[in-house]
């Protein structure tokens, strides 16, 4: 049996392959190859984190996503009485009411207030002013409705605070508010054009 043939120079020798396995530099001991372990928070840092999470999970559900799942919607009524239209459009000064409330077709009403009631073909709208904080509001009377006007008008109205979740009028400044229950809000107006100067 022959001998296999090994070379004959330093330089043809086989390099073994490098281990990366870390070295005791004290024992001269190796570390065994393996995947290192990862460590785990404890139990208590674990709730703690739920807790935190949960926490801010409530927080943007109730201060930003809730605001905008229950966005504002805003209508305008041209005409009065059975010829009276109304259409849903954007939010701005054009839009004479908010729509305070949608009903099924054959309900009775609105929640008692001062509401303009609207029936569709599939609906009824309860709708309340589309008043604005700061601004200044003037009868609309051809639409049953205000619009929004100067603060000079001697009949106009101004918005000076929205109070929310209360239909509560008697914070507003001389409890001079116009309440809503459905839903809970309350205007808080003064008449600029009969204030003394």
């Amino acid at each position: 049996m022959t001998k296999p043939e090994e070379p004959d120079t330093p330089a043809e020798q086989p390099v073994p392959e490098s281990d990366d396995r870390a070295v005791d530099f004290l024992d001269g001991n190796v570390e065994p190859a393996g995947p290192r372990k990862l460590k785990t928070l404890p139990l208590w840092a674990v709730a703690v984190i739920a807790v935190l999470i949960a926490g801010i999970g409530f927080v943007v559900f109730r201060y930003v996503l809730a605001d905008d799942a229950a966005a504002i919607e805003c209508a305008t009524v041209t005409g009065s009485g059975d010829s009276a239209k109304v259409e849903v459009v954007g939010c701005g000064d054009a839009a004479a009411f908010r729509i305070a409330s949608r009903k099924d077709v054959s309900a009775p009403g609105c929640a008692e207030g001062a509401y303009r009631e609207m029936r569709t073909e599939k609906e009824l709208l309860c709708l309340m002013p589309n008043f604005v904080k700061g601004n200044c509001y003037v009868p609309d009377d051809p639409n049953q409705a205000f619009k929004v006007g100067s603060c000079e008008a001697s009949d106009a109205i101004k918005v000076v605070d929205e109070l929310r979740d209360t239909s509560d009028p008697s914070p507003c400044p001389n409890g001079n508010g116009l309440g809503y229950p459905e839903p809970p809000v309350v205007f808080c107006l003064e008449t600029p054009g009969t204030t003394d100067s």
